[in-house]
């Protein structure tokens, strides 16, 4: 119960990690408004700052330094990531459509999502591999680390033929960029230009035409102008002159730095666009014909005067866009007019940290030496970025004081009235509940005749004859901000007890606790979070049947599942076998990495990597090992891997048994070894010591070895196997997936614990 939390009533969604909504982000969060929740969906966890990622290509930035961190941004800020997909939005009914999970409601939407070059026209399969298109900048950066790998390790007689196709300032930028490598590390290649115009970048900046041309000659670059490419064939592209001539050359790979082309789903949502497919917005930003959904930056087709696509537009709309949005809240002040510059700077990367000016009028700056322009253009990058990125600490500060500002402004109803009473009187209203649960798709399952729709005090099942019935329940406060997400993670978490135990899942009963909030945003909560539930049921075979609604001062989430197992097919916990490998399903670290995440210091794709292990169901590896003579066998959760393992040994037995781990051999994520190292740690770590403290050596402890204390959420299997069947068993493992299975230790015919 926390009554003097400021319930929710609207919700504004940021679609796209571009400048413009991270902008908005950061100044919603440092000026709240009271009772407004801040969701930013993106497909990538790390966003990239254009500006910089020539740089980063050259090897002047790492990957940190020239991308925002989104999940960590979020997480410190105090507001919602969800890491997805957009396919879609439906602004009548005020909902994003998402790949392959729940939709996301919205009062007030803003799109700043990316770009994505033309596509050639006649392409097959074969030559689509050997083109690289530079958006969306995060998959370019993929595709270009492959690229340098191959020219480091290309050891031919015949140089590389590499081309660029475009000749836009980041077209050409690429194309120096990648030709000085190629001369400063000897690589055996040549780089070609090719582009539509007799212009570099624009035709009325004749200085720096002059300067661009200059370079790419000094660095032997082949330019191909009005030149258009027609097709792209296996051996390479198809060229078209400005004679009408047309001929093959061979390449051996082409980067795309074509026109930019818009997200097929502007169209396909049947959102305003121009012929280009950009979406319409007026001069206050929103969508033309809408009064909830903005939309900024190069995504965009700027009716009052069309915009080149250029980063610097959506940094200029960032503070535009932020005070519409929130007028748009609070009716208390009118809409702003974006009134962009007539001239744009820019400032073009050449190579060897040098720099050129290049704007449509006089700028003093042009008479600066390229070296110094590079200081410039580097400093104002950098000043640019350390305003969103999260701060970060060199070792765990303790506790850290989170709060933001308290809202000056508040969108809570004056004569509104929480929920905040205790025992029963704290459940949620009946007809809240049934919007939620009437939206909800539940599969039809025989074996349950009465359930989470039929109103009544108990579900009542069927269960075959001749077999047991499990049942567990666990229970945990949110720990991510995703609510599908979370849904999604805590079923999985449930469904390992049965599956460690050999068993099938049958039904499910769900708890949920959340925060003050209207009615509206309850109902989308609860839809979230149980189709998170109802994606990982529908995988496993289970039923919902049933559960239970409140309201208390932080989202929670409790889960029972019913299932049965055959009697001979139980696996128990405890060890049997001397000699027998101890193999480990998936990495440890998971507790450290979110508490290094409560700290906003965790690296956006560290938390990826954790989320997605816990997405993993322990099922697969089940149906796998049961065709071996497993001996003992449970998952990996809160008391951390030491702490189930000494549950395996089980107690007074006259044949004890023993266990030695080898503790370099335990598979841990990236980055953990880091955060330990920095004093990071889940609280319960140190208890799941302390409980085992009587039983191990000296040296043996949290601080020595964190690994072994770390709390799971949706860990792995632990389990013994004789040693002439581990390795088919791992063998058996990898092909169905399950990457991470290994062997960390042994049965050993001795009442102890060794670690080595």
């Amino acid at each position: 119960m926390n009554k003097s939390a400021t319930p929710l009533v609207s919700d504004l969604v940021l679609l796209g990690g571009g400048h413009a909504n991270i902008q908005v982000l950061k100044m919603m969060a440092m000026n709240p408004l009271g009772g407004l929740r801040i969701t930013l969906i993106s497909d990538q966890t790390h966003s990239p700052y254009s500006g910089m990622l020539p740089g980063y290509l050259a090897g002047y930035y790492s990957f940190e330094e020239c991308h925002f961190d989104l999940r960590r941004i979020c997480e410190e800020l105090g507001q919602r990531f969800i890491k997805a997909k957009i396919i879609g939005v439906d602004p009548l009914s005020k909902k994003i459509h998402l790949e392959n999970r729940a939709e996301i409601s919205y009062d007030c939407a803003s799109i700043n999502v990316g770009i994505e070059p033309k596509t050639i026209e006649k392409l097959s399969q074969e030559p689509a591999l050997k083109l690289i298109p530079l958006k969306p900048i995060s998959q370019f950066i993929a595709h270009w680390d492959r690229l340098i790998s191959a020219l480091k390790d290309y050891r031919g007689n015949d140089s590389l033929q590499l081309a660029v196709v475009g000749a836009g300032a980041s077209g050409v930028e690429i194309t120096i960029i990648l030709k000085m490598l190629i001369d400063q590390n000897r690589w055996n290649a040549e780089v070609s230009l090719i582009h539509r115009h007799e212009f570099l970048v624009s035709a009325i900046d004749i200085r720096a035409r002059k300067r661009l041309s200059k370079t790419l000659e000094e660095l032997n670059i082949k330019v191909f102008q009005n030149t258009e490419v027609l097709e792209a064939h296996e051996n390479g592209l198809v060229l078209k002159d400005d004679k009408g001539f047309v001929h093959s050359k061979d390449f051996y790979r082409a980067l795309i730095a074509t026109q930019a082309a818009a997200p097929e789903w502007f169209k396909n949502s049947r959102l305003p666009v121009n012929q280009a497919g950009f979406v319409k917005v007026t001069g206050k930003l929103l969508v033309e014909n809408e009064d909830a959904l903005f939309a900024a930056g190069d995504c965009i087709h700027f009716s009052p005067s069309p915009l080149k696509k250029a980063g610097v537009y959506a940094v200029r709309q960032g503070m535009i866009l932020e005070h519409n949005i929130r007028a748009f809240f609070t009716r208390r002040s009118q809409l702003k007019t974006f009134r962009p510059k007539k001239n744009v700077l820019s400032l073009i990367t050449i190579g060897d940290r040098k720099a050129l000016v290049h704007q449509d009028s006089y700028s003093f700056l042009r008479w600066l030496s390229p070296s110094f322009l590079w200081i410039v253009k580097d400093y104002i990058d950098r000043r640019f970025m350390a305003r969103f990125q999260a701060g970060t600490f060199a070792v765990n500060p303790g506790h850290v004081n989170k709060a933001m500002p308290a809202p000056k402004t508040t969108l809570v109803p004056e004569d509104w009235q929480d929920n905040t009473c205790g025992g029963c009187g704290s459940k949620l209203a009946a007809s809240t509940l049934d919007h939620s649960l009437n939206k909800l798709t539940i599969p039809h399952d025989d074996a349950v005749l009465l359930g989470v729709k039929d109103g009544e005090d108990c579900a009542l099942t069927v269960f075959s004859e001749n077999t047991l019935c499990l049942q567990t329940i666990d229970q945990f406060r949110s720990f991510i901000s995703d609510p599908y997400l979370l849904g999604q993670i805590a079923t999985q978490h449930a469904l390992s007890d049965i599956y460690a135990m050999g068993g099938v899942a049958k039904t499910v009963q769900v708890g949920l606790t959340l925060c003050a909030a209207s009615d509206k945003i309850h109902r989308e909560d609860i839809f979230q979070v149980m189709s998170g539930v109802l994606d990982i049921l529908n995988k496993s075979a289970a039923s919902l049947v049933g559960g239970h609604t409140g309201e208390g001062s932080e989202l929670a989430i409790a889960i029972a599942v019913q299932g049965e197992v055959k009697p001979k097919q139980v696996i128990r916990k405890q060890l049997t076998e001397p000699g027998n490998q101890l193999i480990l399903t998936k990495p440890i670290g998971i507790g450290v990495v979110f508490a290094a995440n409560m700290h906003a210091q965790a690296n956006g794709k560290l938390v990826d990597a954790a989320l997605s292990s816990m997405l993993q169901s322990n099922k697969t590896a089940m149906e796998t090992i049961r065709s071996f003579d497993i001996s003992g066998c449970t998952d990996i959760t809160g008391f951390g891997l030491l702490g189930h393992a000494f549950e395996m040994l089980g107690k007074n037995t006259e044949t004890a048994l023993g266990i030695k781990i080898d503790y370099k051999a335990i598979p841990l994520f990236d980055g953990v070894c880091k955060l330990f190292e920095q004093g990071y740690f889940a609280s319960i770590a140190v208890n799941n010591y302390a409980s085992l403290r009587d039983v191990l050596s000296a040296d043996v402890n949290d601080h020595n070895f964190p690994a072994l204390f770390d709390p799971q959420t949706s860990g792995g299997l632990l389990f013994s196997a004789p040693p002439h069947q581990a390795e088919s068993c791992l063998k058996a493992l990898y092909q169905k997936g399950v990457n991470n299975a290994c062997v960390i230790g042994e049965v050993i015919n001795e009442n102890k614990i060794i670690i080595l």
